[in-house]
């Protein structure tokens, strides 16, 4: 409780024929309250995300946490999660998650304080599945097979094996069979090349230094004398 006093002094001097003096004062007197018995927050929560790993494998657990979320009133916060293709809200301070399908989704987090005050953060986490194909055929002199595979953004390494068999040892041709093998990037970029290649095993491997290019490589099987056979395994890990 404040109290604020008005205090008005009015002094009036009147020279009488005595040579007295007169005095008159008013004082007033004024309380005002300026308490609030309800007071409310003045600052608005700040809400934080953060994801266990932006980037995770489809179906792999991931976890989003809003601990580091604060309020400098120190009113009790609340949380609810929105996720990009879900109709349904959830809330707690955590929350698991695991996606089906590759790609980019958006998470958005609304804090809440006791008061009513809000603030909204949001972030993304990358969805991605590793790469697995398998290929086989035969090639003659003069023939060529593509492989083509997609390599996406974030990709981590790619490994590319290959089974050689000569058809002509097969039935007694004394030359042997050879193919020449390449790699190209989405951008036609030539990353690999073998000439000349034989019956037998092999395997070529890069990192992301090398995969930069984005969208369909190609694997080439170029026949070059004879006839061969292959069977060929492309992995792109993320």
């Amino acid at each position: 409780m404040k109290k604020v006093t008005l205090l008005l002094l009015i002094l009036f001097l009147v020279m009488g024929a005595s040579g007295g003096y007169g005095y008159y004062v008013i004082a007033l007197e004024d309380d005002v309250d300026d308490t609030d018995d309800n007071p409310k927050s003045s600052s608005p929560p700040i809400a934080r995300i953060n994801p266990s790993n932006p980037k995770i494998q489809a179906n792999e657990t991931i976890l989003f946490s809003a601990s580091d979320s604060s309020d400098s009133d120190g009113d009790t916060l609340t949380f609810t999660w929105i996720f990009e293709g879900d109709s349904e809200q959830y809330s707690g301070e955590t929350i698991e998650r695991t996606y089906p399908d590759g790609g980019d989704f958006y998470v958005n987090l609304l804090v809440t304080d006791s008061t009513g005050l809000t603030d909204e953060a949001e972030t993304t986490v990358s969805v991605v599945e590793d790469y697995h194909g398998e290929a086989s055929g035969d090639v003659d002199e003069g023939e060529s097979d593509q492989i083509e595979f997609p390599v996406e953004s974030g990709v981590v390494s790619l490994y590319i094996t290959w089974e050689l068999d000569d058809n002509q040892q097969i039935t007694g041709t004394i030359n042997p069979s050879s193919v020449n093998l390449m790699l190209n990037d989405a951008q036609g970029n030539n990353l690999e090349n073998e000439t000349d290649v034989q019956e037998g095993d092999g395997s070529w491997s890069m990192s992301s230094e090398r995969l930069d290019a984005v969208g369909d490589y190609e694997f080439i099987i170029e026949g070059e004398d004879g006839s061969m056979s292959y069977d060929v395994t492309i992995d792109v890990s993320y």
